[in-house]
């Protein structure tokens, strides 16, 4: 009786240990605070050294990515809350200036997949590696109004409950925009490859 006590308590011990300690360190390896500097070679003619800072949190076992960009220091883009999620293969920008949401295919030429983001930011962390890197644009026009949030996936839809929310296509051409255009499109500049990426929503309902 007194061995099966024993090994009980080494039972419940294990699982305490595993669930509060374990876990935890799993939560804080999937969450990071990221600041990469960039050349912002698309706002002026100069090209300045900027910082842009977000939180990200990558959910692995759910294979997909949640980015928080804050109120950039510098402007240059509006604070937004994006979904990467590679189960559906979709993305959603929460723009949280406007309080509405846009919803677009997954671009995975641009994003990393969870696994390898995570492992790019795990070393950032570690020192291995310190980006410091450029800036890429892409425009996307809004095309209609979306009702049912449940086909965009539990994830999407808890972030956009509540908001207008639209479809989103890409411009079938790049183009360079001009200030004049630009006052028609909205910019989220956000980090999710070795690069940071400027999107503009263009015909902003």
């Amino acid at each position: 009786m007194g061995m099966v006590v024993l090994l009980m308590g080494l039972v419940f011990a294990s699982v305490y240990i595993y669930r509060y300690f374990f876990l935890a360190q799993l939560a804080r390896d999937n969450f990071f605070h990221c600041g990469v500097f960039y050349e912002d070679s698309l706002s002026s003619q100069v090209r300045a050294r900027v910082e842009l800072e977000e939180d990200v949190k990558i959910y692995l076992g759910d294979n997909y990515e949640r980015i928080n960009v804050p109120v950039p220091q510098f402007g240059g883009g509006d604070p937004a809350d994006i979904i990467h999620d590679f189960q559906r293969g979709l993305t959603a920008y929460h723009d949280i200036s406007l309080d509405k949401c846009y919803v677009i295919e997954l671009n995975t030429t641009i994003v990393l997949p969870p696994r390898n983001f995570w492992e790019l930011l795990m070393n950032v962390k570690r020192g291995t590696y310190l980006p410091q890197t450029y800036i890429i644009q892409e425009e996307m026009v809004v095309t209609e109004h979306v009702s049912d949030k449940e086909s965009l996936g539990s994830f999407i839809s808890h972030l956009c409950n509540g908001k207008d929310t639209y479809r989103l296509r890409r411009r079938a051409t790049r183009r360079r925009i001009n200030k004049r255009g630009a006052k028609n499109c909205n910019a989220i500049r956000h980090f999710e490859n070795t690069f940071v990426v400027e999107t503009l929503i263009c015909g902003v309902v």
